[in-house]
């Protein structure tokens, strides 16, 4: 069954319109089915991690990073070819255990390794060559120009042209991974470093370019392909991304989770090297990657129709029921949640498509269905997380309550009623004659005579919804 997590949560779609039965519906943490049907490769990661919040954020972490480890990778999404990449922030207080994300770099650090090579070998032959024209004073010393510097990592402490050049540099792609968003935060503050529109347009491969003062440089990227991985804590997230209304929310998978007051066994080690698994699978990684690189042309991955309609089902159901419950500031995020879904799914397929013993080259393959259902499972644990996060941004707890408090309004008038019978309502909900008449003068209703009101009947469920 695809998607079985947003099946099994929304069947029942007039039982979560209000608070807190939508919100009850959602999960904190994911299922261990999740684990169960992960690609081989991946699952050894997890097998020997007990505490739910860090075997999560790996997953997620190991994600973001497998996302920027796929070249020529690609799939048909909203009339648009979109690579796998991924955007994703952990947050949680100092001292909670996000440390471990460390083993997630470790994915993708055998081809960080192998791309500084290439550059220190390049840089080299580049200096010889110099000192070989300058020595025979040739004229065209001065026309040589320097090889790329290449890197999978890309640091967060940067200015926007410096991260425009080295994705020029790097054919378009690149890992931001940072583990402590201060510094993106920081880079973002100040006027030389203001890279988040860099960023917003980088997660739908839409050009960018910048150019520095200094000496004039111009760097252009037609494609961009950057993942994002970065952890922080609460304030650290507000910080960086002060309200919903900032692109940059909707466009992230949130995990938040809380820190445990308790100590963990230290010298547990139970025969066993997390970092081990991860470099092994960082091995294979690269493996992958160079295989990937040297494909003459893309691979494309696609969902058959009958997995396309149940998705595109799914995503109308969800868009309806969220909001209804959590209203206009979830939108975006539901939008890109769908977008974001799918990438994952292309991640996982990837991974099981090369992890094959027999492996035949394609140039298409078909997204599988536990790929999609567990990527699905995924997303609706991401939806929990940006609800609680937007409770906590710029009025975002007071604009949810007030939205829940007027849908509650709004399903418990008749289509047709009276001045008097909406104020007796509205008392039951705490609502003052005051706010009723302001919520009665908006575009919810109509006023059919004096004192005389009829609901405005807007057709939500089954419309399609574009990204902004």
């Amino acid at each position: 069954m695809i998607m079985h997590g947003f099946k099994h949560n929304i069947m029942a779609e007039e039982e979560l319109f209000l608070l807190p039965g939508y919100q009850d519906q959602l999960r904190s943490t994911l299922s261990n089915s999740i684990y169960d049907n992960l690609p081989e490769p991946l699952r050894d990661l997890f097998t020997t991690i007990d505490n739910p919040y860090e075997r999560d954020i790996l997953l997620l972490g190991t994600l973001t990073v497998l996302s920027g480890c796929m070249p020529n990778v690609i799939g048909f999404y909203d009339r648009k070819w979109v690579s796998p990449n991924l955007y994703t922030f952990i947050e949680a207080p100092a001292g909670s255990g996000k440390g471990v994300l460390s083993w997630t770099r470790l994915v993708g650090m055998e081809i960080h390794k192998m791309l500084l090579e290439e550059t220190t070998l390049a840089k080299k032959q580049f200096e010889e060559l110099k000192r070989e024209k300058i020595k025979q004073k040739d004229a065209d010393v001065s026309a040589l120009k320097e090889p790329p510097y290449k890197l999978l990592f890309i640091p967060a402490n940067n200015s926007a042209s410096s991260v425009v050049q080295t994705l020029s540099e790097n054919d378009g792609a690149g890992i931001l991974f940072s583990t402590e968003a201060d510094t993106l935060a920081n880079a973002l503050a100040q006027d030389w470093g203001n890279f988040s529109d860099v960023l917003r347009a980088a997660f739908h491969h839409e050009p960018v370019e910048m150019q520095r003062r200094q000496n004039r440089e111009h760097f252009s990227v037609e494609r961009p392909r950057l993942s994002v991985l970065l952890t922080g804590t609460r304030g650290q997230v507000i910080r960086l991304i002060p309200d919903t209304e900032n692109g940059l929310f909707s466009r992230f998978m949130f995990y938040s989770f809380p820190a445990v007051p308790t100590f963990r066994n230290v010298f547990d080690h139970r025969g066993t090297d997390p970092g081990h698994t991860f470099r092994k699978v960082g091995q294979m990684v690269k493996e992958m990657y160079l295989f990937l690189q040297g494909q003459t042309q893309a691979l494309e991955l696609y969902l058959v129709k009958e997995h396309q309609d149940r998705f595109i089902k799914q995503f109308q159901l969800l868009t309806h029921v969220a909001h209804k419950d959590s209203g206009t500031p979830i939108l975006a995020t539901i939008h890109r949640l769908g977008l974001i879904c799918f990438r994952m799914s292309m991640v996982f397929t990837t991974m099981r498509y090369y992890s094959q013993t027999k492996r035949d080259k394609k140039s298409e393959i078909k997204i599988q269905p536990t790929d999609l259902e567990i990527s699905g499972e995924i997303a609706y644990t991401l939806l929990y997380h940006a609800n609680m996060l937007v409770a906590d941004m710029k009025n975002g707890s007071k604009y949810i309550q007030q939205q829940a408090k007027q849908q509650r309004f709004f399903d418990i008038l008749p289509v047709e009623f009276n001045w008097t019978l909406a104020v007796g309502l509205g008392q039951k909900l705490n609502m003052s004659p005051s706010s009723v008449r302001r919520y009665l003068l908006g575009g919810e209703f109509e006023r059919i005579g004096k004192g005389q009101y009829r609901k405005v009947i807007k057709e939500v469920a089954g419309e399609h919804l574009t990204y902004e």
